[in-house]
């Protein structure tokens, strides 16, 4: 079995917002491994926090249904959840399912 590679870097922005880059496919296979940091980060988040999808080039139903789950755990803990950059594929799926009506989404 292949892993698909995803990657996450954070970046404390000031003390009420962090920025979170995600590179590489967000699916049934990499969205458990960074749904713990992202639930984490809910916590140093402060208000805000941002996830920059510049570099993600796939997502699947998996990764629409994390974007659902950390807007609710951001939401319960007061922090606002807002997805970034979001290029042309991932976009589709994003806005198929509607994530674009219940989350704030700047597309790219």
């Amino acid at each position: 079995m292949t892993t698909t590679p995803i990657s996450l870097t954070t970046t404390p922005l000031d003390p009420s917002r962090v920025a979170v880059a995600l590179a590489g496919e967000l699916d049934l296979c990499t969205v458990a491994r960074i749904e713990t940091e992202l639930t984490r980060l809910v916590g140093d988040a402060g208000r805000e926090l941002m996830v920059d999808l510049t570099d993600v080039t796939f997502c699947d139903s998996s990764g629409v249904a994390l974007f659902l789950r950390m807007h609710r755990r951001c939401a319960a803990a007061g922090v606002r959840l807002k997805l970034c950059r979001i290029q042309r594929l991932p976009a589709r799926a994003i806005r198929a399912l509607g994530v674009d009506r219940m989350v704030f989404c700047s597309f790219a």
